[in-house]
Formats: C-alpha cells, sequence, structure tokens
C-alpha cells in the first residue's frame, strides 16, 4: 500500500524504521507490549513502561516525536528478541513506498536499499567484514585468572556466517527473475524439458536433413549414370 499524501512519498529515518520493527519483532514474538517490556528489561537495564512502549512504536509514523535508538538500544533489542540488529533496520517492503530519510537525501528520500546495502555489505566491501572476523576468530582470548571466569569466545565459523548472505542474493536474483523461489525448481525443470525438446527436434531435424541429402545426392549420382550410359549408347550411331 502506498504511504503517499498529497502526492508526497513518505520518508522515514533509520530510527523510524527501528521503531516499525520493534512492532513487527513484537507480533513475531506474539507479545503484548507488558510482556516486550518485560523481556527486553533486563537488557535495557530499566523496564520500560506501558505509555513509553506503545510510543516508541508509534514513533514509526510521527515524525515529530521519533525515538531515538542507540547501539546500546540495538542490542537490548537484539538480544531481547532473539533477533539479529540486522532485522531492526530492516525497511518496510517497497510495496510502501517509503523513502530513507538522510542528510544527503532530497524530499523524496533515498531507496531504501543504501540501508540494506549498509546492513549486508556488498560485494565489493564485504571481503573487508570476512577479514576482519577471520582474524577475530583466529585470535586467542587471555585465560581468566579466576576458575569460575570462562575465556572470551572466538568461533572458527564467524567468516563462514556471512556466507548466508551470498544465498541469500542468489535466491532475490531468482526471485526477480522466476518469481516466488518455491517455484523455481518447478520453473527450471518445465525450462529444461523445453530444451531437451527442442535439442531433440534440432537432432531431428539434423537427422531428415543428412537424410535428404543422401537421397538427393543418390538421385543426382543415379542421373549421372543414366546419362553416361545413354551417352555410350548413341557414340556408335554418330560415327556411322
Amino acid at each position: 500500500m502506498s504511504t503517499r499524501t498529497l502526492g508526497l512519498r513518505r520518508t522515514m529515518t533509520p530510527n523510524q524504521m527501528v521503531a516499525y520493527n520493534v512492532a513487527r519483532a513484537r507480533a513475531l514474538r506474539g507479545w503484548t507490549q507488558e510482556q516486550a517490556a518485560d523481556a527486553l528489561a533486563p537488557y535495557l537495564g530499566a523496564r520500560l513502561s506501558g505509555p513509553s512502549f506503545s510510543g516508541l512504536e508509534r514513533s514509526a509514523w510521527t515524525p515529530t516525536r521519533v525515538k531515538q535508538f542507540s547501539a546500546d538500544d540495538l542490542l537490548a533489542l537484539s538480544r531481547g528478541f532473539d533477533l539479529p540488529i540486522g532485522y531492526f533496520l530492516t525497511p518496510p517492503p517497497p510495496e510502501s513506498d517509503a523513502g530513507l530519510h538522510a542528510p544527503d537525501a532530497g524530499v523524496e528520500g533515498l531507496d531504501p536499499i543504501v540501508l540494506l546495502d549498509a546492513i549486508l555489505g556488498t560485494p565489493a566491501n564485504l571481503g573487508h567484514w570476512e577479514d576482519q572476523l577471520l582474524g577475530y576468530a583466529a585470535s586467542t582470548a587471555p585465560m581468566p585468572k579466576s576458575k569460575r571466569q570462562k575465556p572470551n569466545v572466538a568461533p572458527a565459523d564467524l567468516a563462514q556466517r556471512l556466507a548466508p548472505r551470498t544465498v541469500m542474493r542468489a535466491r532475490a536474483l531468482l526471485r526477480e527473475c522466476l518469481g516466488q523461489t518455491d517455484d523455481a525448481a518447478d520453473v527450471l525443470e518445465r525450462l529444461a524439458e523445453v530444451v531437451r525438446m527442442v535439442d531433440e527436434t534440432a537432432a531431428d531435424d539434423t537427422a531428415d536433413e543428412a537424410v535428404s541429402e543422401g537421397t538427393e545426392r543418390k538421385r543426382s549420382q543415379a542421373t549421372r549414370a543414366k546419362g553416361r550410359t545413354g551417352s555410350r549408347k548413341r557414340a556408335p550411331a554418330a560415327g556411322t
């Protein structure tokens, strides 16, 4: 559904998009605002009141009172809802026709893909993050002085966790070309069958052409042979 009013495109700041996704995350978990406030309290360090939580969600559509989220808040949201931070920075779907508000944006706002590129990376810059993760995974944390403490964890698969982003880009390309990815296999199978049929038809046509050429060649040879035979039979008469 378009969000244009009087022909103007709605623009949303990244903070408004976070607020929008807080409401989506709460719906995803099936929580009331009270339940969501309880789940977030340990990670925010304080419990949001009912009016505060309601105002937070409303700020997605109220540009005059936008909730400002810090990096600490994003981490708390990620831990409280058990969702990646990127989830909370995902723009509304294109059908909502919302632009991304930023200092360098015009009245129409930027294409929200700018925000997605910032979250997911691009083929041109993703390697830098991968190198950093590889370095993090290769580093060894110092052992704590107390046996009751555990050393910091450095999973060896950190860089490999970026692989799903590549898969997601591939799925997006398939969806753009073939529709829903669930249907892509059927579409590709049908295309493969068509290709096989075309190949078989081409092979049959080639065989038919070869047979036709062979038949025509035999006819030509037979005609020439008859011509030579006729010439030999008529030769004595010509010399008499």
